[in-house]
């Protein structure tokens, strides 16, 4: 018997159930879905138009910890243990989502089993992730960071533009890039105009990020910007 495999986005039967026994929610530009440190009262699953997950910081500043698609979960660790909001969801423009209540999404995981186990490994990657970064930002340059921060970005928001090139389909701003890399506004600056010089990123007309060279980025996001 071939071994299982699971992916974090669910299928076709598992999305036609979550809308039979969910409801659609709509949002406008800059709506809250979900707010850090509000108890659980819902999972979301996105239907339509982009999401970004952001966090306080300890002075303030909200840093943006992810951008979500059409076809992820989210509020499901809450929703889990029915507790608190680790993060705020906020939307990118007009975006609708079919929402369960915390019953209906454990009810939903107890008759669908590879989607539990898809989550539980989804959220295992993340911390993971997490903790390979909070290790990786002490040993390495503004720049590095920020390199590797537009490649993430270019693979989860990014679309093509011709000859190699990739466009982040929604607008960052540079405060928030550089508080998702940990820098401040001037050393963030600074490592984008860097990486502009170098001929590895750029903005188009909307200010949005434009991805000129990923395998210069991958470079330098290793360490190995001499390579040629």
């Amino acid at each position: 018997m071939a071994a299982q495999t699971y992916d974090e986005r669910l299928d076709a039967a598992e999305v036609a159930e979550w809308r039979r026994i969910g409801r659609v929610r709509r949002y406008a530009d800059g709506d809250r879905l979900m707010r850090e440190g509000e108890p659980a009262t819902e999972a979301l699953l996105l239907a339509a138009g982009r999401v970004k997950v952001v966090s306080t910081a300890e002075d303030g500043r909200e840093v943006v910890l992810a951008y979500r698609r059409p076809g992820e979960v989210f509020g499901e660790i809450a929703a889990l243990d029915r507790g608190s909001h680790s993060a705020t969801v906020i939307a990118i423009g007009d975006v609708s989502a079919w929402s369960l209540t915390t019953d209906q999404f454990l009810l939903f995981l107890g008759r669908r089993p590879r989607v539990a186990i898809s989550l539980l490994m989804v959220m295992t990657r993340r911390l993971r992730q997490a903790d390979a970064q909070r290790l990786n930002y002490r040993a390495r340059s503004v720049l590095e960071r920020m390199a590797e921060r537009l490649l993430t970005l270019s693979e989860q928001c990014g679309e093509e533009v011709g000859d190699g090139r990739r466009r982040v389909a929604i607008r960052v701003t540079m405060p928030e890039l550089g508080a998702s890399v940990a820098a401040g506004r001037e050393s963030a600056v600074k490592a984008f105009a860097r990486l502009r010089e170098m001929g590895a990123v750029s903005v188009d007309a909307a200010r949005r990020f434009v991805i000129e060279d990923a395998e210069l980025l991958a470079r330098l996001a290793a360490g190995r910007a001499g390579e040629s």
